[in-house]
């Protein structure tokens, strides 16, 4: 798994990296078109914006991606999982009902699941949607 030190000093390099490479300024996509706009185009506009600044803002403090992060972050919720499963299963074996500090743990484990479920699930669509791209990886 990646240690927390190299990742911090691979996350600044990447910046460093971005920032000599970035664009000062805002870009020309983020003006409004002129005229009148209906709902559906200041929507349409308001989405294209959102995915410009998303690209940008991902280049800037993530750069490439190297593939082992993306499996570990999986491996991660993969353990979680397993042990919450492992602590349900022990619990509902046990001849006493779960104590407060028991429940407690669950919930804590499942709360940290479901934030790195959900964090997955946004790494996997900012990969499938080419906005964070990963080393040695094509897009389809």
């Amino acid at each position: 798994m990646t240690q927390f030190a190299d990742l911090a000093s691979l996350r600044e390099a990447r910046r460093a990296q971005a920032a000599a490479s970035r664009e000062s300024g805002a870009r020309e996509s983020d003006s409004l078109p002129t005229g009148r706009l209906t709902t559906k185009q200041f929507n349409r506009h308001l989405a294209h914006v959102l995915e410009e600044q998303t690209r940008s803002a991902i280049a800037k403090y993530v750069g490439d991606v190297h593939p082992t992060e993306v499996l570990d972050l999986a491996r991660r919720v993969a353990k979680l999982r397993a042990r919450y499963v492992a602590t349900a299963l022990a619990a509902g074996g046990a001849s006493a009902a779960p104590t407060k500090a028991e429940i407690e743990e669950m919930r804590f484990m499942r709360e940290r699941i479901e934030e790195l479920e959900y964090a997955l699930a946004t790494v996997r669509e900012a990969i499938a949607n080419e906005v964070v791209q990963v080393e040695n990886v094509i897009a389809d």
